[in-house]
């Protein structure tokens, strides 16, 4: 009995305990903050700062936004958008319009302006920062800015650029479509071992005895052919 009795004696002085030191930590955090009221009212002040900042950012941003999808509407479907005015008017747009996708998509418009007038190192110029930074459209620049080097007649370019838009294509047929394109640019370079890798690759890749794979197959014992002769 007296054992018990004991227990919760000790039970309850640690619980009191407990509540006491709760309490003294209450007491001391409130002591603190009169002595630093200053320094909670900054901290304050700035986290209220930051919050009302974010919002006015993601409203600017969506507002901007939205502003660069109805130009670029008006934009393309601008009948004088494929003459030299209308490059100009493009050029514009992504200097005002500058990191939307929307600007993006002016680049490649821009892009093809120029390579339908004979200009592709001009189209070239276009594409670069589209191809030198993550998204969506990252691979369809640089199909286009292979297209712009073969154009100019910098093959090896146009190869690397191609290589790069199968590395960053987000679908199984783009993969395919930009590894034939460097390898059409190796054979028209003479570099039949080098287009024959790519066909292996391709080949490996292919369903067994599908179209494609037929396909592949033909393009690959011919380069094997040709590199061998050489």
């Amino acid at each position: 009995m007296a054992s018990s009795t004991a227990a919760r004696s000790r039970k309850l002085q640690n619980s009191l305990n407990s509540d006491d030191a709760a309490a003294l930590r209450a007491a001391e955090l409130a002591q603190w903050a009169r002595r630093n009221a200053k320094v909670v009212l900054t901290i304050a002040g700035i986290v209220a700062v930051l919050v009302i900042g974010y919002v006015y950012y993601r409203m600017d941003r969506a507002r901007r936004g939205s502003e660069a999808a109805a130009a670029y509407l008006a934009l393309s479907q601008n009948p004088t958008v494929a003459t030299a005015a209308g490059a100009s008017q493009v050029q514009e747009f992504i200097k005002k319009h500058g990191g939307s996708q929307e600007a993006d998509e002016a680049r490649m418009l821009l892009a093809e302006i120029r390579m339908n007038a004979g200009q592709p190192k001009q189209a070239v110029e276009a594409l670069l920062p589209l191809t030198e930074k993550d998204g969506p459209m990252a691979a369809q620049g640089a199909m286009m800015l292979g297209a712009a080097h073969a154009q100019a007649g910098d093959r090896a370019a146009a190869i690397k650029a191609f290589e790069k838009a199968a590395e960053t294509a987000p679908l199984p047929y783009q993969r395919v479509e930009a590894l034939g394109q460097a390898a059409l640019m190796h054979e028209q370079n003479n570099d039949f071992k080098g287009a024959a890798a790519i066909y292996t690759r391709l080949l490996a890749d292919a369903d067994e005895g599908s179209p494609q794979a037929t396909v592949l197959q033909m393009r690959l014992t011919e380069a094997q052919a040709r590199a061998g002769g050489r």
